[in-house]
Formats: C-alpha cells, sequence, structure tokens
C-alpha cells in the first residue's frame, strides 16, 4: 500500500467510525485529554495546534485553559471534524478553529505556534520521526511538543480475547501499531530522533470498569477493529458478536467489566 492509499484508507475508516468516535465506552480518550493541560503547563495565553484532532476531545478539554489563546485543530477526516465542530459549540468554546488538513503536510508558516499536541495519533504513519519533526518545524524555538499513546498492556485481556478469536474466523490482524511508542524508552528514542529536547515522559491511568459488554463492542466498532469484524459476513458477524462478548462478559467483576487502559505521554522542547 502505497501513502495515498493508506491515507484514503484512514480517511474513509475515521469518516465512517465518527459518529461514535469516543462515545460510551471510550472515556478514555476523554480521560487522557484531561491531563493535557498539566503536561502542557499552560499559562494561557498560547496559540497551541492540535494534530489528528479527531472529534476535538483533545482540543476542547484545552481550550478552557487557554483564555487568552486558542486551539488550532487539523484532522484528514471531514466526518472527525463535523464531530470536533459540533463539540466545541455544545460547549460554548469559541477559541477553537479547525481545519481539514493532512498531518505530514501541515499548510501553516513555521515557527506560528506556541505548543503542539497529538493525542493518539502518530502511530497511524509508519516514519513517526519524520512526522514528529514536521509537527515541530510549526512551532516556536523552546516551545512543547506533546505526544501520547496507549501503554503496552492497554486493553489486556479484551484485545487478546479479540485477536484470537477473529484469526478463527481467517481474518489475520495486523500489528497493532501504537505498540511503536508504547514505552518510556520507545517514545525516548523518537523524540531524541526527531531533534526535541528536555523530554520527559507521564503515564496515567485512564481505565474504568464498563457497565456491560456492549460497551466494549463499542470500541471495537468505533475506535480501531471495525476494518476487521467489517470483512465477516452479516451472518458471521452476529456470531462473532454473540461468542466473544460472552467472552468479555465472563470478566465482570463486583464493579464491572474492567477496562484496563494507560495513556503515556511524551513532551519535548523545540530547539
Amino acid at each position: 500500500m502505497d501513502d495515498q492509499q493508506r491515507k484514503a484508507q484512514l480517511k474513509k475508516t475515521f469518516d465512517t467510525v465518527a459518529e461514535g468516535y469516543g462515545s460510551r465506552g471510550m472515556e478514555f480518550f476523554h480521560n487522557a485529554a484531561a491531563h493535557l493541560p498539566r503536561v502542557l503547563k499552560l499559562q494561557g495565553h498560547e496559540h497551541l495546534l492540535d494534530v489528528a484532532t479527531g472529534t476535538g476531545i483533545a482540543a476542547t478539554a484545552l481550550a478552557p485553559h487557554l483564555p487568552h489563546g486558542k486551539v488550532t485543530g487539523i484532522d484528514l477526516s471531514e466526518g472527525m471534524l463535523a464531530q470536533a465542530r459540533a463539540r466545541a459549540q455544545s460547549l460554548g468554546l469559541t477559541n477553537i478553529e479547525l481545519h481539514a488538513m493532512d498531518m505530514q503536510d501541515i499548510g501553516f508558516d513555521h515557527a506560528r505556534f506556541d505548543a503542539a499536541n497529538c493525542s493518539f495519533g502518530l502511530f497511524f504513519l509508519p516514519d513517526m520521526t519524520s512526522l514528529l519533526q514536521h509537527i515541530a518545524s510549526k512551532v516556536k524555538p523552546g516551545g512543547q511538543v506533546v505526544a501520547c499513546s496507549f501503554t503496552q498492556d492497554s486493553f489486556a485481556p479484551n484485545v487478546d480475547l479479540f485477536l484470537e478469536r477473529i484469526q478463527r474466523y481467517g481474518v489475520a490482524p495486523p500489528p497493532l501499531t501504537w505498540k511503536n511508542i508504547c514505552t518510556e524508552e520507545q517514545f525516548h528514542t523518537l523524540y531524541a530522533s526527531a531533534g526535541l529536547s528536555d523530554m520527559e515522559t507521564q503515564r496515567h491511568d485512564v481505565g474504568y470498569f464498563l457497565n456491560d459488554a456492549e460497551a466494549w463492542w463499542r470500541v471495537i466498532w468505533y475506535a480501531g477493529f471495525r476494518g476487521l469484524v467489517a470483512q465477516l459476513s452479516e451472518t458471521q458477524i452476529a456470531q462473532f458478536k454473540q461468542e466473544h462478548l460472552a467472552e468479555i462478559s465472563a470478566l465482570r467483576t463486583g464493579q464491572g467489566i474492567p477496562l484496563n487502559v494507560g495513556a503515556l505521554f511524551a513532551s519535548g522542547r523545540v530547539t
């Protein structure tokens, strides 16, 4: 798959899942975004670039902490941006502007922004170093560049059960790309290769208990694995869902079904 085909596939995927992305069952996105104002050490006046802004979860978490600044969010998917605009409007946030834009070709002047954030977005590209360098080029010298990913054991054992069962249906899942930056060491290597200094990492638990197995199905359907399930026929999907949600339900404790999710935040400065 060449670069243009990969981008077209990503755009189609996120346009498809936009309606439910970050909704019930996916509170981990919101929980992670709540840590961003502290990770970025915002003063309140910054103009911040939010790369792969998606449905605006990070942007709307950051904007209230910028009373004299603003967030500019970019995303390849118009479907995701439509949800982001609706989210910002529902929260009464007027200091967010959104643009349809390729994160590999950010159409703003160099050194325009005071800081940049990319939540759960770097790992979608094979060349994360070049992407991080490109993002950093839009930030003023001394400004922060923050990115986050999932920790190594996130979604276990739920995702392991899913991948094992989908393979029984003849579907071969691709590697989990977020595992390319799921440790402090991997992030340190990435930030050093991109030429960023004063690198720091933080780890936060953003997991919780699901009320029912259907909430986990929404994670599958709207946040990453829909393309695998869609390879099955309608009859197979119904059978797969019944089988898989039975094994997820078996994980229930007195508090609910555990969803183990960790967020790993990396921060570095532009030299």
